[in-house]
């Protein structure tokens, strides 16, 4: 009976430990995520707190302004020529 139990838990131990080498790469992709969204919303909390002016130039932002999400590097259209 012990032996049953013993080879139970060492099931899952060794199935929780697959399990988390599985999702890893999933987790650090979701953690990459969340820092990016993160400096992104830092980065607008910035510039209303600069009242109306863009951070990297200084320069007056509208309403309209505040809806448009800037396009990152990777993100930029490129031509495929």
């Amino acid at each position: 009976m012990l032996g049953a139990v013993l080879l139970v838990c060492l099931g899952l131990l060794l199935g929780a430990a697959w399990t988390v080498q599985a999702l890893q790469p999933k987790l650090r992709r979701q953690a990459e995520e969340r820092r990016r969204l993160n400096a992104e919303w830092s980065a607008i909390r910035t510039a209303r707190g600069q009242r109306g002016r863009c951070p990297r130039c200084a320069g007056p932002l509208s309403e309209q302004d505040w809806s448009i999400a800037p396009m990152a590097e990777e993100d930029s259209p490129e031509d495929d020529d």
